[in-house]
């Protein structure tokens, strides 16, 4: 089909990729430099490449050139043959990048520049020539990136599934295991562990449903629009945008080249569902230190002390909580860089690339971390329930019961029962220590009258299991308000796979069906 052309003499690399070195001086006549008389500086060329970071977008430029050059050809714009020389090359390019200890060193300004040359260099000018028309790196770039967005999103929400599922599971078996339940890090009430599995379970779905309506914005293909202004040549914008599995074009030109507003909402979905991970990282964190003693991180996911033997840290918990901080900055760094370009392409939007590959790469690795640590995670159930037993969990169930059974306000059963507990709390004592004349006394002096329980009914009202059970409110941690809570659950957890597996497939067959028309054209 066709060979490489020989390199510019004074220039040492090897076309295709293989530590490609910067070009300097007068000798780079780059693809794109006809304009200019001189070649970039080694400095300047290292600082204006984004190649390394473009590699990221390797496959979605490839892919998305040969939807573009198969609709010039359909259109009349290039011929089958040209085409068919394209596609032959962009194969070539394509499985050498997929080598591994690939190693890319600058001489190019970004991944379409450098496919595009290799491209030229396979089969000559004439043909390779063709391979960028009606096309610039503007809408280029937009597409690949929007390419490379959904893949992502997609496989962010499976794993985002697959932690919702193992926690689900992990709930089943835990609806009657007493848990205190906290607020300002204080013990609040009394609960089970299964309402803080079901918890999480719920704060994932929600992320998980901001990422599924960001794939919709995502989703919209921008080819076609050129530099800024669209082109004469007789494209077909539909077509591509069907060929490459999208939902929608990006209409008008600026905004398809120039917005970059759908890969700050994904960074936005990733730093909220970054949030919720810390927290549930942060929680086990605290849990497992000797003072709680709630559970223990299994060996594969915790670290030692160079210096205490007896260290067991939860590292990689502790990095989770730290990388919720990257992804935060991440999505400043889009705000900064979106927030002062004019409209149009502007240069700037070439770091868009990295904020958004660093969220993904830190999300991703955060939630198989924590698929791990909850699937490994040993509960030390009588702990749990040796905290609820000994503090204050069930002090507001003993207010709600003097007001149900006496006929008070609440505010005042609120008055009297922390009388109480400050005098218990002052002798070292918990609510399960409270006599009937703690109360006799609290409410003489709150109420200046008495008020009596026997010591069975003080003790049925403060019994940490029949409080929880007696919780009727709808989603409270009563066993059977948490196991209902899970049955809902589980049925989003399926309507969540299922949008999943349709966006998976939808990827698929686009994938599938361009590969299938590359094959045709080159065996025509």
């Amino acid at each position: 089909m066709g060979s490489f052309e020989k390199s510019p003499s004074n220039v040492n690399n090897d076309y295709l990729g293989i530590k490609v070195r910067v070009f300097v001086g007068l000798a780079y006549d780059g693809v794109y430099r006809s304009r200019l008389t001189k070649g970039y500086g080694e400095e300047t060329a290292k600082f204006v490449s984004s190649l390394q970071d473009d590699l990221w977008l390797a496959m979605e430029d490839i892919d998305g050139t040969e939807a573009h050059d198969i609709m010039l050809a359909e259109q009349g714009i290039i011929t089958k043959q040209e085409l068919k020389a394209i596609l032959w090359a962009l194969e070539k390019v394509r499985a050498r990048l997929l080598e591994p200890n690939l190693s890319l060193e600058g001489g190019f300004e970004d991944i379409h520049e450098y496919v595009e040359s290799q491209v030229i260099s396979l089969i000559g000018m004439e043909k390779g020539g063709r391979m960028h028309t009606a096309r610039s790196r503007n809408d280029q770039v937009a597409l690949d990136l929007r390419m490379k967005l959904r893949s992502e999103i997609v496989e962010t929400l499976g794993l985002s599934i697959d932690l919702m599922k193992t926690l689900h599971s992990k709930a089943l078996g835990e609806t009657s295991t007493l848990a205190p339940l906290y607020t300002h890090t204080q013990h609040a009430q009394a609960g089970v562990l299964a309402h803080y599995y079901a918890y999480y379970v719920e704060v994932l779905g929600r992320s998980c449903e901001r990422l599924l309506d960001c794939y919709n914005r995502v989703n919209m293909s921008p080819l076609g629009a050129c530099a800024v202004g669209g082109t004469s040549f007789p494209i077909d914008r539909n077509k591509t945008m069907k060929l490459l599995g999208f939902d929608g074009l990006v209409e008008n030109s600026m905004d398809a080249v120039s917005s970059r507003d759908f890969a700050v909402e994904a960074v936005a979905c990733l730093a909220n569902l970054m949030a919720d991970l810390s927290r549930m990282a942060e929680d086990l964190i605290l849990w497992s230190t000797w003072e709680y003693g709630y559970v223990e991180l299994a060996d594969e996911y915790a670290s030692t002390s160079s210096v205490m033997p007896h260290k067991k840290n939860p590292c990689p918990l502790e990095l989770i909580r730290g990388r919720a901080g990257t992804v935060y900055s991440a999505l400043l760094n889009l705000l900064t860089q979106v927030k002062g370009t004019p409209s149009g392409y502007n240069r700037d939007l070439q770091e868009s690339k990295i904020p958004v590959k660093v969220s993904f790469e830190a999300v991703k690795s955060s939630l198989k971390v924590l698929q791990g640590v909850f699937s490994t995670l040993k509960i030390n159930r009588g702990r749990l329930r040796e905290a609820v037993e000994k503090g204050f969990s069930t002090a507001v169930d003993l207010a709600e019961a003097l007001t149900m059974r006496h006929g008070i306000s609440f505010r005042e059963s609120n008055m009297i029962v922390g009388r109480m507990v400050m005098k218990l709390a002052n002798a070292g004592k918990g609510m399960k220590d409270v006599k009937p004349e703690d109360l006799e006394k609290a409410s003489q002096e709150v109420l200046g009258r008495v008020i009596r329980m026997s010591s069975k009914e003080l003790e049925s009202a403060v019994d940490p299991e029949r409080c929880v059970s007696l919780r009727r409110s709808k989603g409270s941690p009563a066993p059977t308000e948490v196991r209902e809570s899970l049955r809902n659950l589980r049925e989003t957890i399926s309507r969540l796979e299922a949008a999943h597996q349709s966006l998976s497939e939808n990827l698929r067959k686009y994938k599938e069906t361009l590969r299938r028309k590359v094959a045709q054209y080159l065996a025509s």
